[in-house]
């Protein structure tokens, strides 16, 4: 399922703060986050804005070894995440069924 470019951005942009914070940056759930934006910038084709997100996204993902999750509540990373892909599912229904008569 793919993602388009306004979205992986608007998503980028809501877990950058978390890359920036030393409890988060190398934590699993963020790092989840940033490969699932990564997959997702992959599928679409390049062009500059696929180019500068990625490079964005590839330099947050160099943090060295990953940690476990420390379990906070709530998970700000995991809940913008949750968020991408309700929209990701929303957008996929409703493009779908764009031609369908009720």
């Amino acid at each position: 399922m793919s993602a388009d470019l306004p979205l992986i951005e608007t998503t980028w942009n809501a877990l950058h703060p978390f890359v920036r914070e030393e409890k988060c940056s190398a934590c699993e759930c963020l790092q989840g986050a940033l490969v699932e934006l990564k997959l997702a910038l992959d599928e679409l084709p390049e062009g500059p804005e696929q180019v500068r997100l990625l490079s964005g996204i590839e330099k947050a993902m160099r943090v060295g070894a990953p940690h476990a999750c420390l379990g906070c509540e709530p998970c700000n990373p995991g809940n913008v995440l949750a968020d991408f892909y309700r929209e990701q599912l929303a957008t996929a229904a409703q493009s779908c069924c764009d031609g369908c008569v009720a």
